[in-house]
């Protein structure tokens, strides 16, 4: 196939070795990596609902799996030291603010509706219909 490219397989026992461990790291990285974003995100979430409670809750979590991830070395460690003290200071102006999450708002919810009466199924006529003769196509030359 002329179009497709694909990567080459290493030819050298070692070098397929560092591939298969390198496959490996990368997958348990990505684990640690993911968490670490995902605590973030979610402590992030209850500072803009204004739970300071619960994001102070979730602090040590956080800066736990940064550190983690910092250990492991998945990210610097002024990259570190600069999400730890953002997080932080996000913490502490809510609380100085002492805003009170709002009140959330419900969507009611629709009562479903009665079910609906099954139609009678279609009865389909049969005719008999003559067969058109093909159509000739002339070839070009």
């Amino acid at each position: 196939m002329a179009g497709a490219t694909t990567a080459k397989k290493p030819v050298v026992r070692k070098s397929v070795k560092q591939a298969r461990q390198a496959k490996v790291r990368e997958a348990r990285n990505r684990i640690t990596r993911n968490s670490m974003r995902s605590l973030i995100k979610l402590f992030q979430g209850y500072i803009q609902k204004k739970h300071a409670d619960k994001a102070a809750k979730l602090l040590p979590q956080v800066v736990s799996s940064i550190d983690t991830a910092f250990k492991k070395g998945l990210i610097h460690k002024n990259n570190a030291a600069n999400k730890k003290s953002g997080l932080q200071k996000m913490l502490s102006k809510l609380e100085k603010s002492g805003e009170k999450p709002a009140a959330e708002v419900v969507k009611p919810v629709k009562e479903p509706k009665a079910p609906k009466a099954p139609k009678a199924p279609k009865v389909e006529k049969k005719e008999e219909k003559a067969e058109k003769p093909a159509k000739k196509v002339a070839k070009k030359a």
